[in-house]
């Protein structure tokens, strides 16, 4: 990197929130982040790497986020032994709690996090969670948000055995939960039921209280799009996972049954359109041929 890339500046705050996705932890600094040093490093005084720079935000007079590199280590180091990013998952909906929730459910400090949803047959349920529920900690440190809750969770070994101490009817309980595997966005390849359900190459799911915490929809209807085959029409078009389908062709879409069923109504070499939201872009139409 020569001196005509690299920029000087301070760090002004740590764990930053800029709504790139579930698991944002990133370092602000007001060194400019410009073509040339766009991820590349950013050094400290003693000159040991800190974070990687990443992102600004248009209007922010200057100020940029780097990914602390500790967050950066383990990414690699899955990569290098596993050959992808596995992350820890309970199977649990999640959301902050507001200070009347507090009052109803008795809690006390800044701590705790409630669970709106146990999923069936996944880690939290096996271990006997409940809804309801309120996580405070997990390992012996308090959680006060369901965003350090989910990050924390997150970066665990898929397998770990974590304690949680939870609140459930005035009564401190602890779990020991073994850590499952957080489902990702669907590789269509490697799923044949894709192909076979959606010769788009588009593949869905019904809104679950997991999908709308993390996406943060309001009483939103339609479904999410989860896995888009490589090469497949759906791609070309621009079809992206996290993308919600809202219409086909003007008409309501609301479950997976009737997204497949309206789909099933054209015939080759028609013309669908799809008036989607996109989180980050608002809502937008996409036309493909089927």
């Amino acid at each position: 990197m020569s001196a005509a890339d690299t920029t000087v500046g301070i760090i002004s705050a740590k764990g930053r929130v800029i709504c790139s996705g579930p698991y944002d932890d990133f370092i602000q600094t007001d060194a400019s982040i410009n073509p040339g040093n766009s991820g590349g490093p950013l050094i400290n005084m003693k000159g040991k790497v800190v974070g990687i720079n990443t992102a600004i935000i248009a209007g922010g007079q200057g100020i940029g986020f780097a990914i602390p590199v500790n967050m950066a280590k383990g990414i690699i180091e899955q990569l290098q032994s596993k050959g992808e990013v596995t992350r820890g998952w309970l199977g649990i909906g999640i959301q902050d709690l507001t200070k009347e929730l507090k009052d109803y459910y008795g809690v006390k400090g800044e701590a705790g996090v409630l669970v709106t949803k146990v999923f069936p047959g996944d880690p939290a349920e096996k271990a006997g969670m409940r809804d309801k529920d309120i996580i405070l900690e997990v390992n012996g440190k308090k959680v006060d948000s369901s965003r350090e809750l989910s990050r924390t969770i997150a970066e665990a070994p898929v397998g770990q055995k974590t304690k949680l101490m939870v609140l459930r009817g005035g009564t401190e309980k602890e779990f020991t939960i073994e850590l499952g595997k957080r489902p990702e966005t669907m590789v269509a390849a490697q799923s044949p039921e894709i192909q076979k359900k959606n010769p788009l190459g588009i593949a869905v799911s019904n809104l679950t209280p997991e999908i709308i915490q993390q996406f943060r929809l309001q009483a939103e209807k339609g479904v999410m799009v989860v896995g888009v085959e490589p090469d497949s029409k759906g791609e070309e078009a621009g079809v992206m996972p996290g993308d919600l389908i809202k219409e086909i062709n003007h008409r309501d879409v609301e479950d997976v049954d009737q997204y497949l069923k309206e789909i099933g109504k054209f015939k080759k070499g028609e013309t669908i359109s799809l008036y989607i939201l996109r989180s980050n872009r608002g809502f937008m139409a996409i036309t493909l041929t089927k």
